[in-house]
């Protein structure tokens, strides 16, 4: 929530996890935030983004992602990829 509006800040982490899992693609973490902001409800755009992030951070790692260990696994196009 930012100054009493729910909306999700991007970071490195929700943009690698909306990219890879083609959640919200974009080349930039403006566009990225507005595609996210279309598609996750208003109630949940809090959680989304504490969400997003400690998937991206402990999870979906830059260089080398748990892919074997994502719940999302099934979803996510990106473990094509990697080696794991």
């Amino acid at each position: 929530m930012s100054l009493g509006w729910p909306t999700i800040a991007v970071d490195t982490h929700i943009y690698r996890v909306s990219n890879r899992t083609k959640f919200a693609m974009g080349k930039t973490v403006e566009k990225v935030e507005e595609k996210l902001l279309k598609v996750v409800p208003k109630e949940f755009k809090v959680d989304v983004h504490h969400w997003l992030i400690l998937h991206g951070r402990y999870t979906c790692i830059a260089r080398k992602p748990r892919c074997g260990s994502c719940i999302i696994e099934d979803l996510c196009e990106f473990k094509d990829k990697t080696e794991y």
